[in-house]
C-alpha cells in the first residue's frame, strides 16, 4: 500500500528538484507552487483550464544559493496572461551579526504567452544587505487598469532616498 505514496513523492521531487515549498491559489481558479531549484526558484503554474507552466527565476548574491523561499505571495493576476508575485528569502549573513535575521524580497511579473512562462520583470522590494525598504503600503495593484504602483522608503535606484514606480501590465502580459 505504500508504493503509490512513494511513486507520488518521486514524481513531485523529479518535477521540482525538491518537494514544493508552498502553494498559492489563484483568483482565476489555478494555483502556483514554488520551491528552490538549485540556486534558483521554480514557480510551477497550473491554470484553471489545465495548462501547466514552469519558470525558474534568478535570485541575487544577497540570497544564499541553498536558501528555500521563506514566502511567496500573489499581488495580482491578469487571467491567463500574467502573474504578479513577491518572493522572500533570508539574507546572506554579514559579519558582526549584520543581516542575520534580514530578508531579501523580490517583485516578479511572470508572463504566460506563446505556450510558455517567462519572467518579464524583477525588482528588489526589500533588502537588508542593499538597504532597500518598501513603504507601507508599498504595493498597490489596480486590476481594472492593470497598473501596479510600487513605493519605497529607500529605493533600489536612488540610494538612501524614497522612490516610486508605476508599472502597467499590458494586454500581452508584459510590463511597461
Amino acid at each position: 500500500m505504500r508504493m503509490p505514496y512513494w511513486v507520488s513523492a518521486l514524481a513531485v521531487s523529479a518535477l521540482f528538484g525538491a518537494a514544493p515549498q508552498g502553494q498559492l491559489a489563484l483568483p482565476s481558479g489555478g494555483s502556483v507552487a514554488y520551491a528552490a531549484a538549485g540556486s534558483k526558484t521554480r514557480f510551477d503554474i497550473q491554470t484553471k483550464s489545465g495548462r501547466h507552466y514552469q519558470v525558474d527565476v534568478e535570485r541575487d548574491s544577497m540570497v544564499s544559493p541553498k536558501a528555500q523561499p521563506a514566502t511567496a505571495k500573489l499581488v495580482g493576476e491578469v487571467a491567463d496572461t500574467a502573474l504578479i508575485l513577491t518572493d522572500t528569502y533570508p539574507s546572506v549573513p554579514l559579519g558582526l551579526s549584520y543581516c542575520q535575521a534580514g530578508e531579501e524580497r523580490f517583485l516578479r511579473v511572470i508572463t504566460l504567452a506563446n505556450g510558455r512562462a517567462r519572467e518579464t520583470l524583477r525588482l528588489k522590494l526589500g533588502s537588508c544587505r542593499d538597504n532597500v525598504e518598501l513603504a507601507d503600503p508599498g504595493l498597490e495593484w489596480n486590476p481594472d487598469s492593470g497598473t501596479l504602483r510600487v513605493h519605497w522608503l529607500l529605493g533600489p535606484g536612488k540610494q538612501g532616498k524614497s522612490e516610486e514606480r508605476t508599472i502597467h501590465i499590458g494586454a500581452d502580459g508584459k510590463p511597461a
